[in-house]
């Protein structure tokens, strides 16, 4: 008789675990429909959430160009901006440059879109080899520095190159860690609004 009654309470608990998990599973996947109604209202009202993830608003910054200049990010609203952070030492980002000046001389000004390459001058080596290193390139794209670091540690940039695609209201649409091709950021672009 014990054996029966274990049996049965050790079925009625496998039971109630099954439907516990079942009911929670469901509970998360109501919370995921409440969670993008919620973000397409907060888009509707222009109050998106600022940050570095898919569809939080960009980070606004300022940063000086080689000749000197200031540039900020909020500048380019209106356009679409291929946010790239790289370094002269970083193989990879060599490697991305040809496709990055072949997409913007081809197709960045019929796209709306402007390439913002965030030179991570703290951890680079000085501006005039910056300057040599990117005439030996024939790099075209505004070059922004990074002097102080800050751009990096707020991007929580990791790994270079790293891009952000930025739709025409300053929104992150994609986050792409690692070189690009041109044809990748024709698609890209291509993509968003």
């Amino acid at each position: 008789m014990k054996k029966k009654i274990f049996g049965l309470l050790l079925i009625f608990a496998l039971i109630a675990i099954v439907l516990t998990n079942f009911v929670r599973s469901k509970m998360a996947e109501g919370e995921k429909i409440d969670t993008s109604s919620t973000q397409v209202s907060a888009e509707v009202n222009n109050k998106i959430k600022s940050g570095i993830e898919v569809n939080q608003m960009a980070p606004d910054f300022s940063l000086k160009t080689l000749d000197g200049k200031e540039a900020k990010l909020s500048d380019y609203r209106g356009q679409k901006v291929i946010l790239n952070f790289w370094a002269t030492w970083c193989p990879p980002c060599k490697a991305e440059i040809p496709h990055m000046e072949k997409y913007y001389k081809n197709h960045a000004k019929k796209d709306h879109v402007e390439i913002l390459a965030v030179n991570l001058t703290k951890s680079d080596k000085d501006e005039n080899y910056i300057k040599d290193f990117i005439k030996s390139y024939d790099m075209t794209y505004p070059v922004l520095l990074d002097t102080e670091g800050e751009q990096q540690k707020q991007y929580e940039i990791v790994t270079i190159p790293t891009t952000f695609i930025i739709d025409t209201k300053g929104v992150i649409q994609k986050k792409i860690v690692g070189p690009m091709d041109q044809n990748m950021m024709i698609k890209t672009i291509a993509s968003i609004k």
